[in-house]
C-alpha cells in the first residue's frame, strides 16, 4: 500500500524506502533487496510529499528517519538513472543497440528498433532520426546529454542510440517514465 495515498497497488508500481543501519538515514530500494523496516510509495511527487507531509513515512518508519520529500525525489531519479545505464549497457553486452546517427539511421532502415533516446541537448540530426522512428512505430525519449550519453559508451559525445531489445526497451520505458513524474512540477 502507497503512504502517500493509501492505494493498494502492485509491488512494480511502488518504490520501497528502507530505514538504513544507521538511522535516521532512509534509502530507496528499488529492486526490493534491502533489509530492514521499510515502507512503500507510488514514485510520484504528490504521493512522496503527501506520505511526508501528512507523517504517513514517519508511522510506517516508526518515526527512526526525518523524510524530506526532495531528497527521496533525488534518491528515487539518481537510482532510476543508474537503473537506465545498467539496462543500456545490457543491450550493448548483447549488441541489441546502435550508437550514432549513422548506425540508428541505418537500423531504422532496416525496421530495426524498439526505442530511440536522443539527447536532451541533441538538436538536428537527432531531430529527423525520432521522427523517422515515430513514423516506423518506435517509442521515442529524451534522455541525458550528448556528453553523458557518450561517458557510458566511452565517446567523446553520442546525441541518439537505439534499443534493439523490445524488453530492454520497455524497462528503459519504464523508469525514464518515472523519471519524467518525478521531474515535472507539481
Amino acid at each position: 500500500m502507497c503512504a502517500g495515498c493509501g492505494q493498494r497497488a502492485g509491488a512494480e508500481d511502488l518504490v520501497r524506502l528502507v530505514v538504513g543501519p544507521d538511522a535516521p538515514f532512509v534509502a530507496v530500494d528499488l529492486g526490493r533487496k534491502l533489509g530492514g523496516r521499510g515502507v512503500s510509495v507510488h514514485p510520484t511527487k504528490a504521493c512522496i510529499r503527501s506520505a511526508s507531509l501528512r507523517g504517513g513515512l514517519a508511522k510506517a518508519l516508526r518515526g527512526v528517519a526525518q523524510v524530506e520529500p526532495e531528497s527521496v525525489e533525488r534518491m528515487i531519479v539518481a537510482q532510476l538513472d543508474q537503473r537506465t545505464l545498467g539496462l543500456l549497457s545490457s543491450a550493448a553486452r548483447t549488441r541489441s543497440l546502435a550508437l550514432g546517427a549513422e548506425a540508428v539511421k541505418a537500423a531504422l532502415q532496416a525496421n530495426n528498433g524498439d526505442l530511440l533516446i536522443r539527447a536532451r541537448d541533441s538538436r538536428g540530426r537527432g531531430d529527423e532520426l525520432a521522427r523517422t522512428a515515430t513514423a516506423l512505430g518506435c517509442a521515442t525519449a529524451t534522455w541525458g546529454t550528448k556528453a553523458s550519453l557518450g561517458d557510458a559508451f566511452n565517446r567523446e559525445k553520442l546525441g541518439v542510440l537505439l534499443v534493439l531489445d523490445r524488453g530492454i526497451a520497455r524497462a528503459i520505458l519504464d523508469c525514464l517514465s518515472r523519471i519524467e513524474a518525478l521531474s515535472e512540477d507539481g
